[in-house]
């Protein structure tokens, strides 16, 4: 049975530079480095509920 790997989500206001292995995701999780290959992949579902949440805090107040 083959490993499914989590795709993260990475937000580029909070961390402008992706670096695999440093960089951490919405989730907390430091998102891996590249794997070669065409394994099955999914979204991170940490990340899928965390998602809209993060974006509403990068959000300018209204004036």
């Amino acid at each position: 049975m083959a490993t499914v790997l989590d795709n993260h989500f990475h937000c580029p206001d909070c961390h402008p530079t992706l670096q695999r292995g440093v960089t951490p995701a919405i989730c907390g999780q430091v998102i891996p480095p590249a794997v070669v290959g065409s394994g099955p992949t999914r979204k991170c579902p940490p990340c899928k509920a965390a998602r809209c949440s993060h974006k509403a805090g990068h959000k300018k107040p209204q004036r």
